[in-house]
């Protein structure tokens, strides 16, 4: 398996293990009628900093145990899927950002359902979280999209 194909699979697991973390406990909260704005914010920052420093760790481990794979310069395939790895997500993100655009008064709604009596300020709280599930969605895509690229061995 090469290098670049290695990076891609703990970077989508790690993707999908913090931020299905975070997504899990956001929607915990609002069905409960416990959201915490503070904890909930905390929650956000601990799922970057989560990221990061899981992302950075794997990166480091890899590369050490690749030795000079890590450093070689991409070739025209590995170029080839990255850019179609990027058109996917651009085209997934583009996709649900209009949806969102369209169906919000939709997703308020189902949102408000969930909490009897939510405050006006949640709105844009479940905006920014769709927004953040979107461009989640677009890396996830653009993860697999690679994948499935260098299985087939495009």
């Amino acid at each position: 398996m090469a290098f670049r194909e290695k990076m891609l699979w703990t970077s989508l697991a790690s993707t999908l293990a913090i931020w299905g973390w975070y997504f899990a406990g956001f929607a915990d909260a609002v069905r409960a009628s416990r959201y915490d704005l503070a904890a909930e914010t905390g929650n956000f920052v601990t799922a970057i900093i989560l990221i990061v420093v899981v992302q950075i760790i794997m990166a480091a481990a890899l590369a050490l145990t690749s030795g000079r794979e890590a450093n070689a310069p991409a070739d025209d395939r590995e170029k080839t899927i990255a850019l179609l790895g990027y058109r996917s997500a651009y085209i997934a993100l583009m996709l649900i950002v209009v949806m969102l655009m369209i169906t919000t008064p939709i997703l308020l709604h189902i949102a408000y359902e969930w909490t009897p009596a939510p405050p006006p300020s949640m709105a844009p709280v479940f905006m920014g979280n769709a927004l953040l599930a979107a461009l989640v969605t677009a890396e996830v895509a653009n993860a697999v999209t690679q994948i499935i690229h260098f299985r087939r061995g495009s």
